[in-house]
């Protein structure tokens, strides 16, 4: 992957007056980028909720948000999502659900196959264009933004075959009252929509990225577009391409914002993107919200410290839910005010966290416990599940791990404590990590089968 420059942002000797906001730039830099102070960036815009691919569409100030839901944190397949949901905040901050749309009142049936789509509007009709899985694209109409949304076709708009690549994960883009559909994997490929939002009236158009030797660009699933001054930008994942011309072609550039499938808007002033991100794990994402700013080149500004939420680590602080985390043998697991507690029952008790962490192990070091051990037990014992990524990673290793297998490393703890006490473990203790940390798991009290226990936080950092 060919990736931008960063440039690291030095205080601002000047404020410049732009678009009713106060901004500031790099003194003396031709391609300084200029940074408005008062955007807004959230980590997660719902969290603890497993909402994925955000697709953006502003009315009266109001953003609305149609998005995905993955099924479960369990990590029972891949990516399976069982519905789209509509969302809507007037700040930014604060979120408001709307109405679930399932995939049994399309032609899909009951499928968990809930995959990126994009919404738009037409002569007072909403559509959300949808993908059936990676199969194909269909449509669903409303006469208002938060429904009640009806398939328009009762088949697929873009059906399988229609281009030499999957037809899904469309990105709908309107210029002078024409609506385009750009969708694909691999190649993308664009078309004109009809008046009536059934039909295509051009044939899907071959859209080729090339980098600065001229080669072809190969681009991943969901395309997204926007227009800035004289430029149209195509973004893909955490890459991006630029063109003068919508069909392109267009020149790639290089890295993007990190994080996965995105979707852009303009709101009071100020572009922002709704980046898909990893808050539970690869299986149960969520959703983060970024400015975006332009170099004076008009080529996209990426900050020294921009990642993919929540990395480099990950953080369990239990403030909404369990995370994710179940007993698998010899205890209970309860929530509750922000704790996770359980009752041991048997020996060498085991809880785990959810599946498909995803979490880089070059990133990180250790993995620190806040807990309260209400029993006689002298030691916890950690375990972690680690893949190294290859031909069949998103597809294979989805059950149940056995923690028997997995090698578990002995902390020396406190017996009945009266508060919250810290332990720390070194990811260099263990004899093999690999690539990626996937799933840990703990005996937070070795060989006692009476007492309890209690959780504030896990850290991986």
């Amino acid at each position: 992957m060919q990736l931008l420059n960063r440039i690291q942002i030095f205080i601002a000797l000047g404020l410049l007056v732009m678009s009713s906001c106060t901004q500031t730039k790099k003194k003396g830099e031709s391609n300084a980028p200029i940074i408005n102070p008062d955007a807004i960036s959230v980590d997660v815009i719902v969290p603890e909720h497993g909402m994925a691919d955000p697709h953006a569409w502003v009315q009266n100030d109001t953003v609305f948000v149609i998005c995905g839901h993955d099924e479960s944190w369990e990590g029972k397949g891949s990516f399976r999502m069982d519905r789209w949901e509509v969302w809507s905040t007037a700040d930014l901050k604060n979120w408001e659900h709307h109405r679930n749309i399932y995939p049994k009142d399309t032609y899909i049936g009951d499928n968990p196959n809930c995959w990126a789509g994009d919404i738009c509007e037409r002569d007072g009709k909403y559509y959300w264009f949808f993908s059936n899985r990676n199969i194909d694209t269909g449509v669903l109409v409303a006469d208002k933004i938060t429904g009640e949304y009806k398939d328009l076709l009762g088949k697929p708009l873009l059906p399988k075959g229609i281009v030499p690549v999957h037809p899904y994960d469309p990105e709908i883009y309107i210029e002078n009252d024409e609506y385009t559909i750009c969708f694909g994997v691999n190649t993308y490929y664009m078309a004109t929509l009809a008046k009536d939002m059934k039909s295509l009236t051009s044939e899907p158009k071959e859209i080729i990225v090339k980098d600065e030797n001229g080669e072809k660009v190969i681009a991943e699933d969901k395309p997204t577009l926007f227009k800035r001054n004289d430029w149209y930008y195509l973004v893909f994942g955490s890459r991006y391409a630029m063109s003068k011309n919508l069909y392109g072609p267009y020149e790639f550039k290089g890295a993007f914002l990190s994080g996965g499938h995105t979707s852009f808007f303009d709101w009071q002033g100020q572009k922002y993107v709704l980046q898909e991100n990893h808050d539970i794990s690869a299986f149960y994402r969520g959703a983060s919200l970024k400015p975006v700013f332009f170099n004076q080149d008009e080529t996209i500004f990426i900050p020294e410290d921009d990642r993919m939420y929540p990395a480099p680590g990950r953080p369990f602080q239990f403030k909404n839910s369990t995370m994710g985390w179940k007993a698998l043998n010899g205890t209970d697991l309860q929530f509750s005010d922000g704790i996770l507690k359980g009752t041991i029952s048997a020996k060498n008790a085991i809880i785990q966290s959810a599946p498909w962490l995803y979490t880089d192990t070059q990133l990180c070091s250790k993995v620190s416990f806040k807990m309260k051990n209400n029993s006689d037990a002298k030691e916890m014992k950690f375990a972690i599940y680690t893949r190294n990524q290859g031909p069949g990673f998103w597809g294979k290793g989805t059950g149940q791990v056995d923690w028997k297998q997995q090698e578990w490393i002995s902390i020396p703890i406190s017996s009945n404590d009266s508060d919250f006490v810290t332990y720390t473990i070194e990811l260099s203790q263990f004899k093999e990590v690999n690539e990626r940390l996937m799933q840990i798991a703990l005996q937070p009290a070795t060989n006692v089968n009476s007492g309890s226990w209690e959780i504030d936080e896990v850290l991986v950092k």
